[in-house]
């Protein structure tokens, strides 16, 4: 066991026992009704709806789907992300960066990532250069995801999501396509409190070696709900890159505001655990209808 991977099961220990926040996911509709009847052209009527849990602000994506016939928007507004690797800096900026998403039956969902701006400077920590700039459109991904358990009101629930990631961002995408599946889940616990987390893996692709390569994502994560409009999270990230056989770790928090039904805001930082893992920060919003 690597001292990295140590220190990520240390902290998680400490944040489960301290920490007062995270909004994976929330109950569930509790009116009893066989949604299995709808379909994308048969929508879930709105009484009938489950709670508004988006999978952003954190990386643990939600195992519950959006309600058959309905869309939602996930919206990253900004994000500033600062990387240092191999001596050098780099640092992007996000902009309007989409998850749009369509109820397809009362269990499954279909996604589109879009990466609207992007905003990419690398320097070198030594040298008079000018640093490298690029901007322009990212990548696009496409996403389906399948609840298998307790998409409404169970304790339990238990998602597989899929993903393709199409290198539509030349310059300031990840510059090939990349393969993705993940299984979140998440356990309703007393007092407002869930428990949570993720195993997902990514075929990923390196623009400087024009090869593929295996990463995994493991992730734990808790929330709490202080009141009807302030929910609060926390996350342990830990990833494992095929490449260099060595775990990176990072925390993500914040607060999640619900205003209304269909409306949340949210904004954090994603704090990184050693030098190799960006440290990033985000505001953005989830909306339905």
């Amino acid at each position: 066991m690597t001292k990295s991977y140590s220190r990520f099961l240390g902290v998680a220990g400490v944040l489960l026992a301290t920490t007062g926040s995270v909004r994976a996911q929330v109950a569930n509709d509790t009116i009893p009704v066989d949604k299995h009847q709808y379909k994308l052209f048969n929508p879930t009527p709105r009484k009938y709806m489950r709670p508004l849990v988006p999978d952003r602000p954190g990386i643990t994506d939600s195992p519950y789907t959006v309600d058959a016939g309905h869309f939602q928007l996930e919206d990253d507004g900004f994000r500033l992300i600062n990387g240092r690797q191999r001596g050098s800096h780099e640092r992007e900026f996000y902009v309007n960066h989409m998850l749009l998403k369509l109820g397809l039956t009362d269990k499954t969902d279909v996604q589109l990532q879009v990466e609207s701006y992007i905003v990419d400077k690398q320097w070198q920590d030594s040298g008079n250069d000018s640093p490298l700039r690029q901007a322009g459109f990212g990548d696009l991904t496409l996403r389906v995801k399948r609840n298998i358990v307790g998409d409404d009101n169970k304790p339990f629930a238990l998602a597989v999501l899929g993903l393709v990631r199409m290198p539509t961002g030349h310059n300031v995408g990840e510059g090939g396509t990349e393969l993705g599946l993940s299984v979140p889940v998440v356990y309703k616990l007393p007092h407002h409190w869930n428990v949570g987390g993720q195993v997902a893996g990514v075929w990923s692709y390196d623009r400087e070696t024009s090869s593929h390569y295996s990463q995994l994502t493991p992730t734990l994560t808790v929330d709490r709900e202080f009141a009807k409009w302030l929910e609060g999270f926390v996350e342990l990230v830990g990833y494992w890159d095929m490449r260099g056989a060595a775990w990176r770790t990072s925390v993500n928090l914040g607060p999640q505001f619900d205003i209304g039904d269909n409306l949340q805001i949210d904004f954090g930082t994603h704090i990184a655990l050693d030098r190799q893992t960006d440290h990033e920060y985000f505001i953005g919003f989830s909306f339905r209808r």
